[in-house]
């Protein structure tokens, strides 16, 4: 039996980043705009996680877009299937991926 080659799939279509890897996209955030809140500068992940408080609901789809902006389907994705949920979504993504994230 030969094994076929799926269709459809281009070269690295389906890889799955690491979570070091995201970590470091979202916490430096290099090279990518800002969020403004205001009079206020999100630049980064853990700024966001700092002043998630300061965010409403309304709010939840942009942090979503930013968020995969960043480099994050996985959260970005939640955040919008759980738009009332996206405080506690960013909250435990924050926490799982401190871990990873080594300056």
């Amino acid at each position: 039996m030969a094994f076929r080659k799926k269709r459809g799939r281009s070269k690295g279509i389906g890889k799955r980043i690491t979570l070091p890897k995201i970590a470091r996209k979202l916490f430096e955030a290099d090279g990518k705009n800002p969020y403004y809140k205001d009079e206020q500068v999100i630049k980064n992940f853990r700024e966001l996680r700092d002043n998630i408080n300061n965010f409403t609901t309304q709010e939840a789809e942009w942090i979503a877009s930013w968020v995969l902006y960043l480099g994050d389907k996985t959260t970005a994705r939640k955040i919008m299937k759980y738009k009332k949920d996206f405080k506690d979504i960013i909250i435990k993504r924050y926490n799982q991926l401190e871990k990873y994230y080594k300056p």
